[in-house]
Protein backbone atom coordinates (compact mmCIF):
# COMPACT_ATOMS: atom_id res chain seq x y z
CA UNK A 1 0.00 0.00 0.00
CA UNK A 2 1.57 3.83 -0.52
CA UNK A 3 1.80 5.04 2.55
CA UNK A 4 -0.57 7.94 3.43
CA UNK A 5 2.08 9.25 6.47
CA UNK A 6 4.88 10.05 3.86
CA UNK A 7 4.68 10.70 0.05
CA UNK A 8 5.79 8.62 -2.62
CA UNK A 9 6.44 5.46 -0.27
CA UNK A 10 4.93 2.03 -0.63
CA UNK A 11 4.57 0.06 2.69
CA UNK A 12 5.01 -3.74 2.78
CA UNK A 13 4.26 -5.59 6.08
CA UNK A 14 5.41 -9.02 6.53
CA UNK A 15 3.54 -10.80 8.88
CA UNK A 16 4.75 -13.56 11.08
CA UNK A 17 1.84 -15.37 13.66
CA UNK A 18 3.31 -17.00 16.43
CA UNK A 19 -0.49 -17.55 18.24
CA UNK A 20 0.17 -20.02 20.98
CA UNK A 21 -3.21 -21.86 22.78
CA UNK A 22 -0.86 -22.13 26.13
CA UNK A 23 0.53 -19.10 28.38
CA UNK A 24 2.68 -17.06 28.10
CA UNK A 25 6.72 -18.05 29.28
CA UNK A 26 7.43 -17.00 32.83
CA UNK A 27 10.64 -15.97 31.21
CA UNK A 28 10.05 -15.59 28.07
CA UNK A 29 12.82 -13.73 26.35
CA UNK A 30 14.22 -16.78 24.73
CA UNK A 31 11.20 -17.63 22.98
CA UNK A 32 10.32 -13.88 22.04
CA UNK A 33 14.27 -13.92 20.42
CA UNK A 34 13.37 -17.48 18.19
CA UNK A 35 10.23 -15.51 16.90
CA UNK A 36 12.02 -12.39 16.17
CA UNK A 37 14.96 -13.84 14.34
CA UNK A 38 13.02 -16.16 12.02
CA UNK A 39 11.02 -13.16 11.03
CA UNK A 40 14.36 -11.02 10.73
CA UNK A 41 15.86 -14.17 8.54
CA UNK A 42 12.30 -14.36 6.82
CA UNK A 43 12.53 -10.38 6.05
CA UNK A 44 16.02 -10.55 4.29
CA UNK A 45 14.48 -13.68 1.81
CA UNK A 46 11.59 -11.72 0.98
CA UNK A 47 13.67 -8.58 -0.17
CA UNK A 48 15.26 -10.75 -2.48
CA UNK A 49 12.43 -12.44 -3.50
CA UNK A 50 10.58 -12.39 -7.03
CA UNK A 51 7.74 -11.54 -4.95
CA UNK A 52 9.33 -8.36 -3.91
CA UNK A 53 10.62 -7.26 -6.96
CA UNK A 54 6.85 -7.61 -8.92
CA UNK A 55 5.71 -5.72 -5.64
CA UNK A 56 7.70 -2.66 -6.45
CA UNK A 57 7.54 -3.07 -10.21
CA UNK A 58 3.72 -2.52 -9.83
CA UNK A 59 3.65 0.15 -7.73
CA UNK A 60 3.38 3.51 -9.03
CA UNK A 61 4.36 7.11 -7.89
CA UNK A 62 6.61 5.23 -5.59
CA UNK A 63 10.26 6.75 -5.12
CA UNK A 64 11.08 4.33 -2.17
CA UNK A 65 9.73 0.75 -0.28
CA UNK A 66 9.54 0.48 3.54
CA UNK A 67 9.28 -3.36 4.23
CA UNK A 68 7.87 -3.42 8.18
CA UNK A 69 8.34 -6.99 10.29
CA UNK A 70 5.04 -7.60 11.79
CA UNK A 71 5.17 -10.55 14.64
CA UNK A 72 2.61 -11.28 16.05
CA UNK A 73 2.58 -13.10 19.23
CA UNK A 74 -0.45 -13.95 21.04
CA UNK A 75 -1.62 -16.07 23.58
CA UNK A 76 -4.82 -17.53 24.33
CA UNK A 77 -4.16 -18.58 27.86
CA UNK A 78 -3.26 -15.54 29.22
CA UNK A 79 -4.84 -12.20 30.40
CA UNK A 80 -5.70 -10.23 27.52
CA UNK A 81 -3.74 -7.30 28.49
CA UNK A 82 -0.38 -9.14 29.23
CA UNK A 83 2.19 -6.98 27.97
CA UNK A 84 4.59 -9.11 26.91
CA UNK A 85 6.49 -6.32 24.95
CA UNK A 86 8.17 -4.33 28.63
CA UNK A 87 9.43 -8.19 29.56
CA UNK A 88 11.69 -8.76 26.65
CA UNK A 89 12.37 -4.65 25.59
CA UNK A 90 16.31 -4.96 26.40
CA UNK A 91 17.01 -7.99 24.46
CA UNK A 92 20.24 -7.69 22.84
CA UNK A 93 19.67 -9.15 19.18
CA UNK A 94 22.63 -10.97 16.98
CA UNK A 95 24.41 -8.37 15.03
CA UNK A 96 23.98 -9.90 11.43
CA UNK A 97 20.44 -9.80 11.54
CA UNK A 98 19.62 -7.21 8.50
CA UNK A 99 16.26 -5.74 8.67
CA UNK A 100 14.79 -2.18 8.88
CA UNK A 101 11.48 -2.47 11.30
CA UNK A 102 10.15 -5.14 12.89
CA UNK A 103 6.61 -4.09 14.90
CA UNK A 104 5.30 -6.54 17.80
CA UNK A 105 2.16 -7.01 18.70
CA UNK A 106 1.18 -9.03 21.90
CA UNK A 107 -1.91 -9.55 23.85
CA UNK A 108 -2.11 -6.35 25.58
CA UNK A 109 -1.80 -4.42 21.67
CA UNK A 110 -3.82 -6.74 19.80
CA UNK A 111 -6.58 -5.74 22.97
CA UNK A 112 -5.92 -2.32 22.57
CA UNK A 113 -7.24 -2.36 18.92
CA UNK A 114 -10.11 -4.89 19.67
CA UNK A 115 -11.42 -2.35 22.36
CA UNK A 116 -11.18 0.72 20.83
CA UNK A 117 -11.05 -0.10 16.53
CA UNK A 118 -13.49 -2.96 16.40
CA UNK A 119 -15.91 -2.02 18.73
CA UNK A 120 -16.44 1.48 17.21
CA UNK A 121 -16.61 -0.29 13.91
CA UNK A 122 -19.77 -2.52 15.73
CA UNK A 123 -20.98 1.13 17.20
CA UNK A 124 -21.10 3.39 14.07
CA UNK A 125 -20.88 1.32 11.46
CA UNK A 126 -17.51 -0.12 9.35
CA UNK A 127 -18.83 2.05 6.78
CA UNK A 128 -19.03 4.92 8.49
CA UNK A 129 -15.52 4.83 9.84
CA UNK A 130 -12.47 5.82 8.48
CA UNK A 131 -8.72 6.12 9.56
CA UNK A 132 -7.55 9.86 9.66
CA UNK A 133 -3.85 10.59 8.77
CA UNK A 134 -2.36 13.34 9.98
CA UNK A 135 0.01 15.78 9.19
CA UNK A 136 3.74 14.18 9.39
CA UNK A 137 5.29 16.72 7.67
CA UNK A 138 6.31 14.13 5.15
CA UNK A 139 3.23 13.53 3.23
CA UNK A 140 1.93 17.08 2.33
CA UNK A 141 0.93 15.85 -1.28
CA UNK A 142 -1.14 12.64 0.05
CA UNK A 143 -3.17 14.69 2.58
CA UNK A 144 -4.52 16.85 -0.40
CA UNK A 145 -5.68 14.34 -2.03
CA UNK A 146 -6.57 12.11 0.83
CA UNK A 147 -6.71 12.91 4.42
CA UNK A 148 -8.77 9.82 5.69
CA UNK A 149 -9.81 6.29 4.41
CA UNK A 150 -10.32 2.47 4.97
CA UNK A 151 -6.07 1.94 5.26
CA UNK A 152 -4.34 1.69 8.73
CA UNK A 153 -1.38 3.24 8.45
CA UNK A 154 1.17 0.08 9.72
CA UNK A 155 2.68 2.96 11.88
CA UNK A 156 -0.69 2.70 13.83
CA UNK A 157 0.20 -0.73 14.90
CA UNK A 158 2.41 0.70 17.40
CA UNK A 159 0.64 4.23 17.89
CA UNK A 160 -0.41 5.01 21.42
CA UNK A 161 -3.04 7.45 19.55
CA UNK A 162 -5.42 6.33 16.61
CA UNK A 163 -7.43 9.49 15.07
CA UNK A 164 -10.61 8.00 13.40
CA UNK A 165 -13.23 9.78 11.22
CA UNK A 166 -16.62 8.80 12.00
CA UNK A 167 -19.33 9.91 9.61
CA UNK A 168 -23.43 9.64 10.98
CA UNK A 169 -26.34 11.45 10.61
CA UNK A 170 -24.93 14.51 8.31
CA UNK A 171 -22.05 14.58 10.48
CA UNK A 172 -18.20 14.19 10.89
CA UNK A 173 -16.79 13.38 14.07
CA UNK A 174 -13.44 13.15 15.24
CA UNK A 175 -12.53 10.43 17.45
CA UNK A 176 -9.37 9.89 19.03
CA UNK A 177 -7.93 6.94 21.17
CA UNK A 178 -5.17 7.07 23.68
CA UNK A 179 -3.81 3.63 24.94
CA UNK A 180 -2.59 6.08 27.78
CA UNK A 181 -4.59 6.31 30.84
CA UNK A 182 -6.52 9.71 31.44
CA UNK A 183 -4.77 12.10 33.34
CA UNK A 184 -4.33 16.23 33.05
CA UNK A 185 -1.44 15.86 31.02
CA UNK A 186 -2.80 12.98 28.26
CA UNK A 187 -5.63 15.02 28.32
CA UNK A 188 -4.35 18.24 27.39
CA UNK A 189 -2.15 16.92 24.37
CA UNK A 190 -4.95 15.33 22.80
CA UNK A 191 -6.76 18.41 22.59
CA UNK A 192 -3.52 19.59 20.90
CA UNK A 193 -3.15 16.93 18.76
CA UNK A 194 -7.55 17.51 17.64
CA UNK A 195 -6.66 21.02 17.02
CA UNK A 196 -4.00 19.70 13.77
CA UNK A 197 -7.33 17.96 11.99
CA UNK A 198 -8.66 21.23 10.08
CA UNK A 199 -8.21 19.29 7.17
CA UNK A 200 -10.97 16.81 7.53
CA UNK A 201 -13.32 19.63 6.89
CA UNK A 202 -17.32 19.90 9.05
CA UNK A 203 -15.90 18.56 12.29
CA UNK A 204 -18.86 18.66 14.51
CA UNK A 205 -17.31 17.47 17.55
CA UNK A 206 -14.46 15.84 19.31
CA UNK A 207 -14.51 12.63 21.26
CA UNK A 208 -11.26 11.64 23.27
CA UNK A 209 -11.89 8.07 24.54
CA UNK A 210 -9.15 6.95 27.08
CA UNK A 211 -9.02 3.09 28.83
CA UNK A 212 -10.19 4.49 32.24
CA UNK A 213 -12.23 7.53 31.83
CA UNK A 214 -14.87 8.18 34.53
CA UNK A 215 -17.27 11.08 34.45
CA UNK A 216 -17.87 11.73 38.03
CA UNK A 217 -13.90 11.96 38.51
CA UNK A 218 -12.33 13.20 35.78
CA UNK A 219 -15.01 15.77 34.47
CA UNK A 220 -13.91 18.52 36.93
CA UNK A 221 -10.29 18.03 35.45
CA UNK A 222 -11.57 18.47 31.88
CA UNK A 223 -13.04 21.54 32.52
CA UNK A 224 -10.00 22.79 34.07
CA UNK A 225 -8.03 22.22 30.60
CA UNK A 226 -10.60 23.68 28.92
CA UNK A 227 -9.72 27.10 29.85
CA UNK A 228 -6.90 27.25 27.80
CA UNK A 229 -8.97 25.66 24.93
CA UNK A 230 -12.06 28.25 23.57
CA UNK A 231 -13.76 26.63 21.00
CA UNK A 232 -14.18 23.52 22.68
CA UNK A 233 -17.45 23.32 25.12
CA UNK A 234 -17.57 20.19 27.38
CA UNK A 235 -20.71 17.38 26.14
CA UNK A 236 -21.19 19.94 23.58
CA UNK A 237 -18.76 19.80 21.05
CA UNK A 238 -16.07 17.84 23.01
CA UNK A 239 -16.83 14.42 24.59
CA UNK A 240 -15.14 12.18 26.64
CA UNK A 241 -15.44 8.13 26.88
CA UNK A 242 -14.11 4.98 28.02
CA UNK A 243 -13.53 2.27 25.49
CA UNK A 244 -15.82 0.04 26.93
CA UNK A 245 -18.85 1.58 28.37
CA UNK A 246 -19.88 0.23 31.88
CA UNK A 247 -22.57 1.49 34.57
CA UNK A 248 -20.02 4.44 35.73
CA UNK A 249 -20.17 6.03 32.25
CA UNK A 250 -23.38 4.71 30.89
Amino acid sequence: MVSPMEDNVLDVGVISSKFTSKAYPNSPKTTFKEHFNDLAHTLECFKNSKLSAETNFGSSNVNKTEVFGILVWASNKSDENKNIISEVSNIQFDSDLVFDKIIVLDNNRLNFFVETIQNAKKEFGKENLKFVYHNTGLNNISLQSQSFGDFLPLEYLFSDIIPVRIEREGKVELLIFSKDEFSSDNCSKLLDFAKGFDHLGSISSIILSFPDFNDLEHSPIVQKELLRFGNYKYNKNLFLKKHTEDFRNY
